[in-house]
């Protein structure tokens, strides 16, 4: 029971580590968005990229906090 508990442990924290980077890389486009010059950008959109990568980078601490959940959780298990 211990070693299925183990596995899927290490497996949700594979697959939030994942999110977690999708999500960081998702957050560095917004952000080149931001602050690159154009022409046609207006301050709604300025806004509107500041807000989006702000939030991808909440939900990245987000997952990364999950992931120290089950590392500690994997630590208490495997004593």
């Amino acid at each position: 029971m211990t070693n299925k508990n183990e596995k899927e442990l290490q497996k949700k924290m594979a697959d939030y580590q994942r999110f977690g980077f999708i999500l960081l890389a998702v957050s560095t486009f917004f952000y080149l968005g931001l602050v690159l010059p154009v022409e046609d950008k207006n301050f709604i959109q300025s806004i509107t990229l500041g807000i989006a990568s702000l939030t991808c980078l909440g939900f990245t601490a987000l997952m990364y906090n999950v992931v120290r959940k089950c590392k500690v959780q994997l630590q208490e298990i495997t004593k």
